[in-house]
């Protein structure tokens, strides 16, 4: 089964989402928004109007997830 919000193949879905079918980083990019937004918010959603920087859904979460583990939730959040 796809995930519901990258589309992708969604093997092992994230248990906190029980009327959705999603990957966990997917579901926490859909909650903090993308990459671009947290990095450059100016540039990629003002200007570009991508809040992923160019990239899928799917590889913005994934850096999504690992933005919010280095510098932390609140921060991420922060923004």
């Amino acid at each position: 089964m796809d995930c519901e919000l990258c589309g992708e193949p969604c093997d092992e879905p994230f248990e906190g989402t029980p009327l959705m079918h999603t990957h966990r980083e997917c579901g926490l990019r859909s909650v903090v928004g993308g990459i671009g937004h947290l990095v450059a918010h100016g540039y990629w959603c003002v200007q570009k109007g991508d809040p992923d920087a160019g990239m899928t859904y799917r590889q913005s979460a994934l850096l999504v997830d690992a933005y919010v583990h280095i510098v932390g939730i609140e921060q991420a959040c922060d923004r």
